[in-house]
């Protein structure tokens, strides 16, 4: 079986089409009915996957929908003598309080600011679909599929995120200051609260915002888990509903077996050898079992110094990124918290009508008006930060639509009518 991104990769144009790639969903009815069982219908359905209603790939799953979280400083909140923020209103006073009070004891109060945002925006998305849009996504509109970047309630969130920047809520050298320099602010107990990835919070794996790596006494650092505030008609959301795969496989029409690969990954998809397998690795040298009990470390010299759990989740593992799965999850420390963050997470994703559409050619032809190009990120910024008033939202909405964006809409309105027909 070969590895690809999709069934139809400029890597193997036209190779469907071609008859190169061997047509799958007859030997998976009869050869790998717990692939169906185990993959969810959302990664079947993508255009990755099949063409013309035959299967001709078999997904590998990133392991969640979604996997975009806030985290917060939740020993702030208890210091503060507050509840963990849900609405709007309750994060705003969040905010002022980490803005006045000097929550992080250095003796300085004006040090510390409520939310951070990153360089290029995009890992600052945290209140965009509490007014009921993404940069990133599209929604169908009087049947047309229009980017919710020029939608009008993209002028909503951006006027709020003004009023966090004019009111010292968010760091104000998001625009000119790197990564590296974002994080050192968060580890020295300046940033309230941002928006991440479940498994940076995972302290055995990349650990990016676990509290161990807070500067000053990072044992006492709490750090929860939250979901955007619900906005004005009860929308919210962070990170996009996606198809979950992560890469395909393909089986080239020349395999003289291909019922042996496909009795493979159906024993790999549901056998519980298999489950432990690509979750621990080999019984007696990366984990033991007693009494139904896994004993499993992933800092164990056999594990750590060999990288073996990389092997075994990742490298070799022909399901799934095998880091979020459950029995990996279950054996870090403060497991439960992480398996409901990434519960979290899935519910939070913001549902949108462009799941699956491909790249736009009107995008590749003029990259500066597509979702998260310069001409948004630009606007964005001179707003925020007070260079234009919120009313130059109109103005780029209007040049977005003379520099193609009408086109874009029409060709992302034809991919719409065809795949959903």
């Amino acid at each position: 079986m070969v590895r690809t991104p999709s069934i139809d990769s400029t890597i193997h144009k036209d190779a469907v089409e071609q008859g190169i790639f061997k047509e799958l969903g007859p030997l998976i009815d009869q050869y790998g009915p717990n692939l169906k069982k185990r993959i969810p219908e959302t990664a079947w359905n993508s255009p990755r996957v099949q063409k013309d209603g035959k299967i001709y790939g078999i997904p590998v799953l990133v392991g969640t929908a979604n996997d975009r979280i806030g985290l917060i400083r939740q020993d702030w909140l208890d210091k503060l003598g507050l509840k963990q923020p849900e609405t709007i209103d309750d994060w705003l006073n969040y905010f002022e309080q980490v803005k006045v009070q000097d929550v992080n004891g250095n003796g300085d109060p004006n040090d510390e600011y409520g939310y951070t945002m990153f360089e290029g925006v995009g890992w600052s998305s945290m209140f965009f679909g509490t007014f009921g849009v993404d940069p990133g996504t599209w929604h169908l509109q009087d049947g047309k599929l229009v980017p919710d970047m020029i939608s009008p309630k993209m002028k909503e969130a951006i006027a709020f995120y003004k009023m966090l920047y004019e009111k010292g809520y968010v760091n104000r050298d998001l625009f000119t200051k790197k990564e590296a320099d974002f994080r050192a602010d968060i580890y020295n107990g300046k940033s309230g609260s941002f928006a991440a990835a479940v498994y940076q919070y995972t302290p055995d794996f990349s650990a990016a915002n676990a509290p161990k790596k807070f500067v000053n006494e990072p044992d006492k650092v709490k750090i929860s888990m939250i979901a955007p505030p619900a906005g004005p008609r009860g929308e919210r959301g962070l990170g996009a509903v996606s198809d979950g795969i992560y890469f395909v496989w393909v089986i080239p029409e020349s395999v003289k077996n291909p019922e042996e690969i496909i009795k493979y990954l159906d024993w790999a998809w549901s056998a519980p050898e298999a489950d432990k397998f690509f979750a621990y690795g080999i019984e007696g040298s990366n984990y033991t079992e007693t009494g139904g009990e896994i004993k499993y470390d992933v800092s164990a010299p056999v594990n750590a110094d060999k990288n073996a759990f990389q092997m075994f989740q990742l490298s070799i593992n022909p399901r799934e990124i095998g880091f979020n799965n459950d029995l990996v999850l279950k054996t870090l420390p403060e497991s439960e918290k992480i398996i409901a963050g990434y519960k979290l997470s899935a519910d939070i994703a913001f549902p949108h009508d462009s799941l699956y559409m491909p790249p736009l050619v009107t995008f590749q032809n003029n990259p500066e008006i597509s979702t998260w190009g310069t001409m948004f990120v630009e606007m964005f910024s001179k707003i925020m930060t007070g260079n234009q008033p919120i009313d130059a939202f109109d103005k780029f909405v209007a040049d977005w639509h003379k520099r193609g964006g009408d086109k874009a809409i029409e060709e992302a309105t034809q991919w719409y009518d065809s795949f959903h027909k």
